[in-house]
């Protein structure tokens, strides 16, 4: 049985993962940021695995791709080398990488937000938090981010997001009930 720990960037993160994952450790980063490098972010990760001691078996590691100029996809993979180099080769790791932040995988179900304008082809790449104020007028990060994200269908992020569905098909073998209520197509 599973008994992950939590490794995120920042506050948004932290508290969607705690409302869908209750009772599991979650570390922040407080590294997220176009400028921060890969480096930095996976010396931090490596640190705060170390931190958690090998009690928690996965880690499921979810970081912003922000302006960076790379796929998810292959954030991933240098992420997971990089913290690898560093010693953390005990342990799974499950590794995240919203493109371009965690707003984007709420635009993905675009129909919950708006009816009137049309949905973009792609919602992964856009500048998620501000078409979300732009789309609404408002757009609280920690508060509204939270609920947004619980009340949009995880079943048509997951059909429309490549970055959340490379993220969730690593993790569905987590017992957590927002998990589990994904079709998976």
């Amino acid at each position: 049985m599973s008994n992950p720990a939590f490794i995120v960037d920042g506050f948004t993160e932290r508290n969607i993962i705690q409302a869908i994952c209750p009772g599991q450790p979650i570390r922040r980063t407080d590294l997220n940021g176009k400028n921060v490098s890969l480096e930095a972010m996976s010396n931090r990760i490596a640190s705060l695995i170390r931190l958690l001691n090998n009690r928690n078996y996965p880690i499921v590691i979810l970081v912003d791709k922000e302006d960076r100029n790379i796929l998810s996809e292959t954030m991933c993979e240098e992420l997971r080398r990089l913290i690898i180099a560093q010693g953390i080769n005990d342990i799974e790791l499950k590794i995240g990488v919203a493109d371009r932040m965690i707003e984007n995988w709420i635009l993905a179900d675009w129909e919950k937000l708006t009816q009137e304008i049309p949905k973009p082809e792609s919602t992964d790449g856009l500048r998620g938090s501000s078409k979300i104020k732009e789309l609404l007028g408002f757009y609280g990060k920690t508060t509204d981010g939270v609920d947004m994200f619980l009340n949009a269908d995880s079943s048509v992020i997951y059909q429309n997001s490549p970055s959340y569905r490379c993220f969730v098909d690593q993790v569905k073998d987590l017992d957590c009930w927002y998990i589990n209520r994904i079709v998976f197509i």
